[in-house]
């Protein structure tokens, strides 16, 4: 595992790049949950990079501006800032391997901006979202955030995570519909208990014409 930072100087974003075992032909960017989550699913996504990187996968996680390692500050981040890192990501994979494509895997909220991110990109081969946000006002509500609605104005503490009111309104904004078209083909992940949970998201995905 080589860490490093990569990125715009008034931009710096922190990586973590694991290469191939062997002759590398394929190349994953992996997208970490929020919050919490980020916690709790650190060492599983850190085991992951590494499984691919057995698989012959260049492998790259990185943490979203504004959060772990990376620049910023939690008060200055928003969704879309966010696809734009996931963005600059895959544009340094593809310039560390020399691969002309590479696949998009999302956990959670990861899920989400992974499949934002790769809306029209001819360069990603495939997309994973393992257990999607599909609903972000349900997601909130898992971790205790009230609607914004009836919320005090300002930025409020999510688990020790800062949630700023921008922040809040685009989560809340997440539906199957923001899974829209000119996806690559898709593998949606699910746990054992909560089968067809996703089903409105594969409908969605199906109608758009996407390989699900």
């Amino acid at each position: 595992m080589n860490p490093f930072f990569f990125g715009s100087q008034a931009r710096r974003l922190f990586g973590a790049y694991d290469p191939p075992r062997g002759v590398g032909r394929r190349g994953a960017v992996i997208c970490y949950p929020w919050s919490r989550e980020y916690l709790l699913a650190h060492a599983t996504i850190r085991q992951l990079a590494r499984a691919l990187s057995s698989a012959g996968f260049h492998a790259l996680r990185f943490d979203y501006y504004g959060t772990g390692d990376s620049g910023g500050d939690e008060t200055e981040v928003g969704h879309e800032q966010w696809l734009a890192d996931v963005a600059t990501a895959v544009d340094e994979l593809k310039e560390i391997s020399q691969l002309s494509h590479v696949d998009l895997v999302g956990l959670r909220y990861g899920a989400a901006l992974a499949a934002g991110a790769a809306k029209g990109r001819e360069d990603i081969d495939r997309l994973v979202l393992w257990e999607p946000v599909v609903d972000g006002r349900a997601y909130l509500s898992e971790l205790g955030v009230p609607p914004l609605a009836v919320c005090p104005a300002g930025d409020m503490d999510v688990n020790g995570t800062v949630l700023s009111a921008r922040l809040h309104e685009e989560m809340e904004a997440i539906t199957p519909t923001s899974f829209g078209r000119g996806l690559p083909r898709t593998l949606i992940l699910e746990s054992a208990g909560v089968k067809d949970a996703h089903e409105p998201l594969r409908a969605r995905l199906a109608e758009n014409g996407v390989d699900c």
